[in-house]
């Protein structure tokens, strides 16, 4: 039972520090919010792998090489703040000077290292760094409130997108459910499992190295394989200006006009489709139009289109009248104008590229 507990600790733990890297500089190329996400990510990984050092009892080895000397939970706060800004604040932009938050992190390490190799290469019966009352409130009790503190901030936000999708009559469908919420309620759970470790002496380590084990990865391929999974979709700030403007229209009424004329008119097949086009169709201020679709659909006018394009050319992949023809031929029919087009902004709405997402299909 030990054994395979120490093997399944060690291969969640070195799949999970691969994928870390991945995300990182996934991130780091392309979407932001997937660098923050690999470095919560790291510090769990090492985590249960630490785990396994002690189930095998490596870390008493003379050979062994010290790893978690890398490990510094200063690292959550900081990521779990900007994961949460990225993910929920429209336009949000990480800038260079909030590198700085980390430097804690950084220098934890580098002591710990240093300490730890001057004990290795002299043999001096040096204390533990955690002896030390003031080294262990600031790397092991700060982060933990730290991290309370970021996620709260998390939560806040959350729920004012949640409330704001209601105010806007936008339905909650159960994915978007699961991309508000789900991994916000696994870090609060960890965190609330770490604290009553630490602050109330629980024993309570071996239920969150099951948490990490079962849930944690599935995470973090999530924000790999679909790096917009966590942003959440943007609503616009409307101007009381607007509102004042328009308020003769019922919204409501003219919401379900929209709807039909491209969900039984497929006015999205226009190909260069644009507001001026449907305002006409509707004999609607095009002013108006982009209001209706901005509040009331929590989308752009080309995010709003789109949307009814992917949602076609996929209804038509799984009808076996369509197989015969190509997937540029029935992007074309959807409405797109190029294949590099479709391609950005089939992956943009599912997650996946066209071709990967036939893959899976068959």
């Amino acid at each position: 039972m030990e054994t395979g507990k120490a093997i399944a600790f060690l291969l969640a733990s070195g799949q999970g520090l691969l994928l870390s890297l991945a995300l990182v500089v996934k991130g780091l190329r392309q979407e932001r919010s997937n660098l923050f996400l690999g470095l919560i990510l790291y510090v769990l990984a090492l985590e249960l792998l630490n785990a396994w050092g002690m189930q095998v009892r490596y870390h008493s080895s003379p050979a062994s090489i010290p790893f978690w000397n890398l490990q510094s939970y200063l690292l959550l706060p900081p990521s779990v703040w900007f994961l949460a800004q990225l993910t929920t604040t429209p336009g949000y932009a990480f800038r260079q000077k909030d590198w700085l938050f980390y430097l804690p992190a950084v220098v934890e390490v580098l002591v710990r290292s240093g300490w730890s190799f001057y004990r290795r290469s002299t043999g001096a019966p040096l204390p533990s760094l955690l002896d030390n009352s003031g080294w262990f409130l600031v790397t092991e009790l700060l982060p933990i409130f730290g991290t309370a503190i970021a996620l709260w901030f998390y939560g806040r936000k959350l729920v004012f997108f949640h409330r704001s999708l209601k105010e806007h009559a936008f339905r909650l469908s159960f994915s978007l459910f699961v991309r508000l919420y789900s991994l916000f309620c696994f870090l609060l759970l960890t965190t609330v499992i770490w604290a009553a470790g630490v602050l109330l002496e629980w024993p309570v380590f071996a239920g969150l190295e099951i948490v990490l084990t079962l849930f944690l990865f599935a995470f973090g391929y999530i924000g790999y394989a679909n790096p917009v999974f966590f942003t959440l979709p943007v609503l616009p700030d409307v101007k009381s200006s607007e509102k004042v403007e328009f308020h003769h229209y019922d919204d409501t009424k003219q919401l379900e006009r929209l709807q039909t004329l491209f969900r039984q008119d497929a006015l999205y097949t226009q190909s260069k489709l644009t507001v001026e086009d449907v305002a006409k169709r509707l004999q609607l201020p095009p002013r108006y139009v982009s209001y209706l679709i901005n509040t009331r659909c929590a989308a752009n006018f080309t995010h709003f289109v789109n949307g009814f394009r992917v949602e076609a050319v996929i209804r038509k992949l799984n009808d076996p009248a369509e197989h015969h023809k190509t997937l540029l031929a029935l992007a074309l029919e959807a409405g797109f104008n190029s294949k590099s087009t479709f391609n950005q902004v089939f992956k943009h709405h599912t997650g996946q590229a066209p071709s990967h997402f036939l893959l899976v299909k068959k």
